[in-house]
């Protein structure tokens, strides 16, 4: 991914091309948006019914070990916490209910998107997607202390508001390898401006993703709306996840290059318009040292 020696204007012309060809596929509709894994996509379909068959969800579970291990890990961690274990696929979806269900299945298949067999794209989505974990854990924090809405609601959105990153990184990976034969007559962008092009599309792209996902509302105004603070409403989601995004830029947890000036601005806004003191602020960014630890 990295040219070096390279010419600079060689590099900016091939990554405006990159851009005019993800953003062509966008506008023609030729975009391939990754579709949910089937095992999230059935269980998902079960839950929109308030009747569903727990056994029926059950099984379909129980055919993808991994899952089912995380599953009966959120089923007997402390948020859920009764004083029996839970051993079994049946009694963990009874325990964690439909909607924590939901975001887990959603949180898995989104985790999917930012691996890559490619050793340089699996690099740069590690610290895509704990850019994302660290967005989610403040926004859930933050919106439990300022009181503005469903914590759990806040740390998906957080978690995915650049989920259209991956998809660009994966397209990009594709073009590198279809100009493969050209390699020697051309010099390939640099990781700065692979960051760049990204940067520049996956809005469109994560609108995409979140509508063939059919993602639940809150998340799509985020990821749509994230650009801009809503002074209409003060402790949306969006909002929250805006600030907490800009928060964590600050603690440097963050793939690319960040306009300090213009970032600090957006937490001094965010401050204000979230109604949070410097203590507040504090209490909802500590969860970022467990982030730190678990994904060094």
């Amino acid at each position: 991914m990295s040219a070096a020696g390279a010419p600079a204007h060689d590099q900016t012309r091939l990554a405006d091309q990159l851009e005019a060809i993800v953003m062509k596929k966008i506008a023609n509709d030729q975009l391939v948006i990754p579709a949910l894994p089937s095992v999230a996509a059935r269980c998902l379909s079960l839950l929109k019914s308030p009747d569903f068959s727990i056994r029926e969800v059950s099984n379909i579970l129980e055919s993808d070990p991994m899952l089912a291990a995380k599953l009966l890990k959120l089923a007997n961690s402390a948020a859920f916490g009764g004083r029996n274990s839970v051993t079994s696929i049946t009694n963990a979806v009874t325990r964690v209910g439909a909607q924590h269900l939901k975001n887990l299945l959603i949180e898995g298949s989104a985790r999917k998107l930012f691996e890559s067999g490619d050793r340089h794209i699996a690099e740069a989505n590690g610290k895509l997607w704990t850019h994302s974990v660290a967005v989610a854990v403040v926004a859930r924090d933050l919106t439990a202390i300022c009181g503005g809405g469903e914590p759990d609601a806040a740390y998906l959105s957080g978690l995915l508001h650049d989920v259209g990153k991956p998809v660009v990184a994966a397209m990009l990976l594709d073009v590198e390898r279809a100009m493969q034969d050209m390699r020697k007559r051309t010099n390939w962008i640099n990781g700065d401006e692979w960051i760049e092009v990204i940067q520049r599309t996956h809005r469109k792209i994560a609108v995409s993703l979140a509508e063939k996902w059919q993602l639940p509302d809150t998340v799509m105004r985020t990821i749509r709306d994230c650009e801009e603070y809503d002074n209409a409403d003060r402790l949306s989601a969006s909002n929250i996840v805006r600030f907490s995004n800009a928060l964590v830029k600050q603690e440097g947890i963050y793939v690319g290059a960040v306009a300090k000036d213009d970032n600090d601005a957006l937490v001094m806004i965010g401050k204000s318009l979230l109604g949070l003191d410097d203590d507040a602020v504090k209490r909802g960014a500590a969860g970022l040292a467990a982030v730190r630890k678990q994904h060094p």
